[in-house]
């Protein structure tokens, strides 16, 4: 660091002198205990008590005197070192070595700082037991004085006394702390300390706390601006009031806006001003009825009015552009989002206000309104006031007549409650003149017989495919009209028709009997562990994985020749039924335990068991007992079953699969598995109808 011209040259410091001009050469002289440093040629020269600049100049004076032809320039190189003593309430007090050069603050970071206890404002500076220096280090952090802040000379000692009085000060000030006391007498002067009041600070409020002569805690109450020269006592403490947020004199515009914001009241202020344009609106905003939320004082009790806000700003001399009051807020609704974040607050505020004497100021309306739900009650509000708050009657509404139920509890003893049918029939005047009162509930009920258009889908060999939308009531019988009839390459015998609540059912039922077959899996390998068997059930973890793999279908069987050609039960249509025409099939396939599943193309003179026979015949595992036929149409036929003494009267057509089941014998519950496979083949082969689209 630079040194000072009045730095004093003691033992241990070190000059760097060069010499130029007649001779050049470089010294580097050390000031010995004699406070002499020795320079050839010239000898001894006494340094002690002098500053640096009177040494710059008395050398300078004996070079030029006595060294002709030769200047020098002087500098001062390695600095001795001093020791010093901190001591009091110093962290770590004790003896310090320090650069000659070191301040009291340098002092002081060397040894830690000052304690908890220690004081900030009466550092002293004690030289040969003589007070030299105090130092306030406020002046330090608070101002960046240094003018106190004095140089140390060996020996010295630096002693910090236990803290003075104190006083602390909180709140709405810009250096809340605990401040030592020394010229400070006032609480204008720790405010002061404390760098003056925040911007948000109400001066007119603030508490001091102080222990009084009895020993008692006190509070007192403090108005800044006229009692602020109020003495202080150690130990008070200060606290300085925040300045309540809220606006007393403004207005609020909220809701479906791009830029919400609060505008300042004005006497006759209006909607109109509040809302200027209608610019100010996001997309489809609901202009019929928007809500005005009244706060009055001091309670701060709600009051909502409706305002039509298309008629205020059209009209500006007409009653809808309402004169604002202050606190007043404008909430405007929107048709393209939910508005339940936007009137929840509305609504909890009007519920916290109810009591035994004032009901709750909400009513609600549900059914076949926009949006349904609670809504504040406003002043006088009508039927139709409600509907149009609501966002007006959907498309299925009942537009002749509502409902509205309302709950009397006038009668301490008992409530009641009284249905009122109200006619919405516009040339009726009756939901403009019919008050709603707190906890009516308004039901808009459905027109009769609506409902969202149903549609259903064609595909495959029809002469027009696609999408249909049907009535209620509406048959097969009436689809196949529309969709033209059948191509030329239908195969009509294996149509596939499925209906959405069958595919639900199915996905359930699969979902039970996985449950069910994991289960019989694990009972199965344990009773097989039990006897000191080995559990093999390869195959039925096989047929446990294709069903897990296995989707619903929902396939419903139909026998579409008969419905057509005939005046047998029809099939009543519902919404997402879907008909499948696939192309004509001339294959017979063979399925399950057999040698090679495979298809044959269709022979009239074949039977099931010579399909068989062509597919390698059954394996080991194949169950012979329990063969059975899936039709084209979906339909099951058991041959063993069929009332025939063999198996030799069950024809065979084309689209037809002959299922070899596993044989599962094995297990406990044999009817699970053999329904099992069945589900597991059934669904394969319907889905293998739209795959072959």
């Amino acid at each position: 660091m630079p040194v000072p011209v009045n730095y004093i040259i003691g033992p241990g410091d070190t000059l760097e002198i060069q010499l130029f001009g007649k001779m050049s050469q470089q010294l580097s002289l050390l000031v010995n205990r004699d406070g002499q440093i020795n320079f050839p040629e010239l000898g001894p020269i006494s340094l002690t008590g002098l500053s640096f600049s009177e040494a710059k100049q008395l050398l300078h004076k004996r070079i030029k005197e006595q060294m002709i032809g030769v200047d020098a320039a002087i500098s001062l190189g390695e600095l001795r070192s001093i020791q010093v003593f901190i001591l009091g309430e110093a962290y770590k007090p004790g003896s310090y070595t320090v650069s000659s050069l070191s301040t009291m603050t340098n002092a002081l970071f060397v040894s830690g700082g000052i304690n908890d206890i220690g004081s900030l404002r009466n550092i002293q500076l004690k030289r040969s037991g003589q007070l030299v220096s105090s130092l306030d280090l406020y002046d330090l952090l608070m101002r960046g004085d240094t003018s106190n802040d004095a140089r140390l000379f060996p020996g010295d000692v630096i002693y910090i006394p236990p803290v003075g009085k104190t006083a602390s000060i909180n709140g709405a000030v810009k250096r809340p702390a605990i401040y030592e006391l020394k010229n400070e007498k006032d609480v204008k002067d720790l405010v002061r300390l404390a760098g003056g009041l925040s911007a948000t600070a109400y001066k007119n409020e603030a508490q001091l706390t102080r222990i009084n002569e009895s020993g008692f805690t006190t509070v007192l109450e403090v108005n800044l601006p006229h009692k602020s020269t109020l003495d202080l006592k150690s130990g008070d403490s200060l606290v300085v009031q925040e300045r309540v947020d809220v606006n007393r004199q403004s207005v609020k515009l909220s809701g479906h806006v791009y830029r919400p914001k609060k505008v300042a009241w004005r006497p006759n202020l209006k909607v109109s001003d509040l809302v200027q344009s209608f610019d100010t609106f996001k997309p489809l905003p609901q202009l019929d009825s928007a809500i005005l939320l009244r706060k009055t004082l001091p309670l701060y009790s709600l009051d909502i009015e409706v305002v039509n806000l298309s008629e205020a700003l059209s009209n500006k001399s007409s009653t809808a552009n309402k004169v604002l009051n202050p606190q007043d807020e404008l909430i405007i609704l929107g048709y393209s989002e939910e508005r339940d974040s936007v009137l929840e607050p509305v609504i909890e505020m009007l519920k916290k206000q109810a009591s035994s004497k004032h009901s709750t100021k909400t009513i609600s309306v549900s059914g076949m309104v926009r949006y349904p739900g609670e809504y504040p009650l406003a002043n006088n509000m009508t039927v139709s006031e409600l509907i149009k708050l609501a966002g007006g009657l959907a498309e299925s509404a009942y537009t002749l007549s509502g409902e509205v139920t309302r709950v009397s509890l006038k009668d301490p003893e008992k409530t009641s409650i009284k249905h009122f049918v109200i006619s919405l029939d516009q040339g009726s005047n009756e939901s403009e003149s019919f008050i709603l009162q707190s906890r009516d509930v308004l039901n808009i009920r459905q027109r009769p017989e609506f409902r969202e258009f149903a549609s259903v889908e064609v595909m495959g060999e029809v002469k027009f495919p696609g999408t249909y939308r049907i009535k209620k009531g509406e048959t097969l019988k009436d689809l196949m009209k529309r969709a033209g009839g059948f191509t030329d390459f239908a195969h009509i015998e294996a149509a596939v028709f499925t209906r959405v609540e069958l595919k639900e059912r199915e996905t359930k039922q699969l979902k039970e009997l996985r449950e069910r077959l994991k289960s019989d899996i694990a009972n199965s390998q344990l009773e097989q562990s039990n006897t000191g068997k080995n559990a093999n059930l390869s195959s039925l973890e096989q047929l446990m994985e294709s069903l897990g793999t296995t989707e619903a279908l929902g396939r419903l069987v139909v026998d579409l020749k008969e419905i057509l050609s005939s005046d047998s039960e029809n099939v009543i249509l519902k919404d997402g039924d879907i008909l499948v025409i696939p192309s004509f099939r001339q294959e017979v396939s063979v399925v399950g335990e057999v040698q090679y599943p495979t298809s044959h193309l269709y022979n009239s003179d074949l039977s099931f068991e010579e399909y068989i026979e062509r597919s390698g015949g059954e394996t080991d595992k194949a169950d012979d007992e329990r063969i059975y036929i899936v039709k084209a149409d979906g339909s099951v036929v058991l041959p063993y079953k069929s009332g025939w003494i063999n198996a030799t009267g069950v024809s065979i057509e084309p689209g037809d699969t002959i299922v070899v089941p596993l044989d599962v014998d094995a297990t406990n519950d044999l009817a699970l598995w053999t329904n099992v496979s069945q589900i597991v083949y059934q669904l394969a082969l319907g889905a293998a109808a739209f795959s072959s689209l």
